[in-house]
């Protein structure tokens, strides 16, 4: 988590920079995942000082817009406070994603990121990955990265493995094939006058070099060609599990879905783009959630308890809200109290996730303006009815 100490991790290799620390704790978190071996810092007057001495090899701007991302470093630099080589990483939000991306194209920065919506989260360990290895041994972060893919599909792990034993194959097979045409070229040269040299060097290139560099070529594609066809396979296997996954547990439960009425309507996409806040802790059942709502044309915002769901509320007027019950700093049932009390969104139907099967407490949150409740787990038919009665499509 942020912390405004001066100096709470003296020489970190990741550095973030920000205005206001609520604004990176998605980004904090994510990094915090990826290497414990980083620092947030909220920009004061003592800033440069303190960026000097932590002489950090990945720093990310992440000011409240791209232009005072863009003056913090050029005053950085333009004082020298950047002595040593880094990597430097401009965060920003959507809106401001092409002056990112023309800062980069300048080589004014690194890479860039878009945190605002947070969506592309790999994409961002990733960023971060790609600067530290550029200064240190990477097989700590690979770790971590390994760490964050464990839970997908074997068959797709295995694939993965297996394209990057092909690619370390493969450059053994260049290498060793290079040193071979070298000690050739070598030992021939150091037999012959300097006049000869152009022309052995062309019979060379046509008898040997590119007959060599083609059959790399030939064995390269061949296993590519291997790769490619085992990922389409892995893609349609996931498809058919997904599919699977996606229906009812049993035939009856399906039966009793179209007894209430719930035709392929549920599944269609809203007429226009309505918004909902998904407010939930568990990071897995909330991606899993939030894909299955954006899918069908809902636009999602998450966060991850219910203090960061009430700074939402009073800013912005949301369609729905998915709430967990058991969330930190505060619960499902007091920021529903505070819901109906304050802000935008005093009458926004406000819809309960819960594994708690406890009939009592969800009435009691109920009393306090529920609009319907989603028993964890559930599946995508489920979810979709609920959402979508609540919010009247």
């Amino acid at each position: 988590m942020v912390s405004n100490n001066r100096i709470a991790k003296r020489h970190p290799a990741v550095l973030v920079l920000t205005n206001r620390e609520d604004d990176i704790q998605g980004v904090a978190q994510l990094i915090s995942e990826q290497t414990n071996d980083f620092r947030c810092l909220v920009v004061k007057k003592t800033a440069l000082d303190d960026i000097e001495q932590m002489a950090p090899k990945v720093i990310l701007f992440a000011l409240s817009d791209v232009k005072k991302s863009i003056c913090l470093y050029n005053m950085l630099i333009k004082e020298k406070r950047l002595v040593k080589n880094h990597y430097s990483v401009l965060l920003c939000s959507n809106k401001e994603s092409g002056l990112a991306f023309k800062c980069c194209l300048k080589n004014l920065f690194d890479s860039y990121f878009v945190y605002q919506p947070l969506y592309e989260k790999f994409r961002l360990q990733l960023i971060v990955y790609e600067g530290l290895k550029q200064f240190t041994d990477s097989d700590t972060y690979i770790e971590s990265l390994d760490n964050i893919i464990q839970n997908q599909s074997e068959e797709l792990n295995s694939l993965i493995e297996m394209g990057l034993s092909y690619k370390a194959s493969v450059v053994e097979e260049i290498n060793k094939s290079r040193e071979e045409v070298n000690s050739i070229n070598q030992d021939i040269l150091n037999k012959l006058p300097d006049s000869m040299h152009k022309e052995l060097l062309s019979e060379l290139n046509e008898t040997h070099i590119q007959p060599l560099l083609s059959a790399l070529e030939e064995s390269l594609s061949s296993k590519l060609l291997g790769l490619v066809d085992g990922l389409k396979q892995s893609k349609d296997l996931n498809n058919l599990l997904m599919q699977q996954l996606q229906q009812p547990i049993k035939d009856k439960q399906a039966s009793e879905l179209q007894g209430t009425g719930l035709s392929n309507g549920f599944l269609e996409e809203p007429e226009s783009t309505q918004s909902i806040l998904l407010v939930e802790d568990n990071h897995i059942y909330r991606e899993m959630i939030s894909d299955v709502l954006s899918n069908v044309g809902y636009e999602i915002e998450q966060v991850d308890d219910g203090l960061a769901a009430i700074k939402k509320i009073k800013l912005t007027q949301y369609d729905l809200i998915v709430m967990d019950l058991f969330l930190p700093n505060l619960d499902g049932l007091n920021t529903t109290k505070h819901i109906r009390n304050v802000g935008k969104n005093i009458k926004t139907p406000v819809v309960a996730l819960t594994g708690n099967k406890n009939k009592q407490l969800v009435k009691k949150w109920a009393e306090h303006g529920l609009d319907g409740y989603i028993l964890k787990p559930s599946t995508k038919q489920e979810i979709l009815a609920v959402v979508n009665k609540a919010i009247g499509n």
